[in-house]
């Protein structure tokens, strides 16, 4: 069955797409997830509550509403469906993952640590690469981990917004699993549970999942 899975084009060519797509939402994730979190929990500001709520939302809507609205976006502004839109909605879809798994962290920091870096003479910028960040180092390992997973594995919203020519893997075994019973969609959904298991075990190994919300 995997030898067959290897032989096919098709499952392997969307594989390399889900993976491209994953590290690319992972990316932006972080980029945009932890100054978000940062602002919610040590920024003071008229409008903070809303703002916050209005960046957990997409955690508290199913798949399919974000897929489909991002469908209809794309549509109003002649925007096809695409790698590019699918990479746009999956990181709106896991945006929350990494809000939350960091302000979890920030939480539990110290904030006397950067007064000092800062009565030291350091900048904001110094004290951020020298002293938060590295203490944010395991909750950002487990938030690009969480995002990574959940963008390799997402169909909900795969299925409204990638491209038809380069479908990423869930969409391709959507439909495979419509039209054929070969085995090697057996094979491929135990090496995507192998893949989750590896990801959460390096995590454990490296960060220990208890530390996650300290």
């Amino acid at each position: 069955w995997y030898q067959s899975l290897l032989q096919n084009r098709q499952l392997t060519d969307s594989i390399w797409v889900s993976l491209t797509i994953s590290v690319y939402v992972a990316l932006i994730g972080l980029v945009l997830g932890v100054p978000a979190a940062f602002a919610a929990v040590r920024g003071s500001f008229p409008g903070k509550a809303s703002l916050n709520a209005f960046l957990l939302s997409p955690q508290m809507m199913p798949g399919m509403v974000i897929g489909i609205a991002s469908l209809f976006f794309g549509a109003y502004f002649a925007f096809r469906a695409s790698n590019a839109m699918l990479v746009a909605a999956l990181s709106v879809f896991c945006l929350p993952f990494v809000i939350r798994i960091t302000m979890a962290r920030l939480a539990g920091l110290d904030p006397r640590l950067d007064e000092a870096s800062a009565n030291l003479g350091a900048g904001r910028l110094e004290t951020f690469a020298r002293v938060t960040l590295p203490q944010l180092g395991p909750a950002l390992l487990a938030a690009g981990a969480f995002t990574f997973i959940e963008a390799f594995d997402n169909v909900t919203v795969a299925l409204f917004t990638s491209d038809v020519r380069g479908r990423p893997l869930p969409v391709e075994l959507y439909y495979l699993v419509q039209n054929d019973s070969t085995p090697a969609i057996a094979a491929i959904s135990a090496i995507e549970i192998g893949l989750s298991f590896l990801v959460m075990l390096v995590v454990a190994r490296t960060v220990g999942l208890e530390r996650l919300g300290r």
